[in-house]
């Protein structure tokens, strides 16, 4: 758990510590008990209870070390078991060693623990070796809980920033100025080219189911992708007509890579509004993918100047795509708007392999 003004990173220790002290605490009362219960619990045996303790606390802290820097964490099991049990065993013998050391130096009236029988020794380092190995099955329990607590809090933001996104886009694109000359446009085809005018409400029909379908997708095909884009820029065309000149550059072995909903056409329309509708003679847009050697590279590029901030409303949508791409691909994944020879470049570079489509779930 974390708490206000407190970076996981320092949470996570303190958890670790409180966690340390308080099972090395209960064990050790735990055996207090039991040597009150059967015979009683004298000063000296509470001295060496205490030194137990801290025998503990040291010979775990340095197992979890040997964990950390071998990074046994990020292992498969079978990997890892026997190792564990080897560095168990290892550490029990410093433990039972460390422990009669201090305990013949400062606690002579007992009987020496090092010149004890061999079957004593022995015993006494299996306890040891239990006790350590019982402690590292314990820590690799908790971190793996607590990972995967963080992964779900990590897919619960993922969903909510999709369905954020998603919607966002959805009413951008029923937006009344959207959907007054989407419509205006339909209206003025009826009579004088009817054909044109139902393909255009067909178009229109797509953008809107695939805007709510996809609210449930993390990824989709590009060329699903594609297609919407190209439904949605063939409405705008009814506005601008040929103040917006339009090319696709799009490999067709590209067509099945997965890409996030939604992504290709919150750019699109950033560049439509943005960079074309401002300008007097329009301008050409140039729709891109390709492959490359990280993975995949979706490119949108439009005639104009890009200004950071300049353009009223554009901000939002790109820090949700940002934000959007860092949690679908853990970081991996760029987003660049460059200017490049009079023309705005939008880059999107995604990495090789496919997300999980998970669901989205209300």
């Amino acid at each position: 758990m974390t708490t206000t003004g407190t970076s996981p990173a320092r949470s996570a220790r303190t958890v670790y510590w409180a966690t340390q002290l308080l099972a090395w605490t209960l064990l050790v009362t735990l055996l207090g008990l039991y040597y009150y219960k059967n015979g009683g619990l004298s000063f000296d045996q509470s001295k060496v209870l205490v030194l137990f303790f801290f025998t503990g606390i040291g010979i775990s802290h340095w197992f979890r070390n040997v964990i950390l820097r071998n990074g046994w964490l990020e292992r498969d099991i079978g990997y890892v078991m026997p190792r564990l049990s080897l560095v168990a065993v290892l550490l029990s013998i410093v433990a039972f060693l460390l422990m009669a050391v201090v305990h013949d130096l400062f606690f002579p009236d007992y009987s020496p623990i090092l010149v004890a029988d061999a079957l004593a020794v022995l015993l006494n380092i299996i306890s040891w070796t239990v006790l350590l190995f019982t402690w590292s099955l314990g820590y690799f329990a908790y971190t793996y809980f607590i990972r995967s607590r963080r992964e779900e809090i990590r897919n619960l933001r993922l969903a909510t920033a999709n369905r954020e996104n998603q919607l966002n886009t959805l009413r951008a694109q029923m937006n009344p100025h959207f959907m007054f000359n989407a419509l205006n446009g339909i209206r003025a085809l009826v009579d004088e080219d009817p054909d044109q005018a139902k393909k255009a409400i067909t178009q229109l029909s797509a953008i809107l189911r695939n805007a709510m379908a996809t609210v449930k997708r993390n990824v989709v095909p590009l060329g699903e992708e594609i297609d919407i884009v190209k439904a949605y820029l063939e409405l705008e065309k009814m506005r601008y007509e040929e103040r917006l000149r339009i090319h696709f550059d799009v490999p067709a072995e590209l067509e099945r890579e997965q890409v996030p909903p939604m992504l290709l056409q919150t750019l699109v329309e950033n560049a439509v509004r943005h960079g074309i509708a401002p300008l007097v003679g329009g301008g050409d847009l140039f729709v891109i993918a390709q492959r490359t050697p990280e993975g995949l590279a979706l490119i949108v590029r439009n005639t104009g100047q890009y200004t950071p901030g300049k353009s009223k409303g554009s901000g939002i949508g790109l820090r949700n795509t940002r934000k959007r791409l860092d949690m679908l691909y853990g970081g991996q994944a760029r987003f660049d708007i460059v200017n490049n020879a009079g023309n705005v470049e939008s880059r999107v570079d995604l990495p090789a392999g496919r997300i999980e489509q998970n669901t989205i779930t209300s």
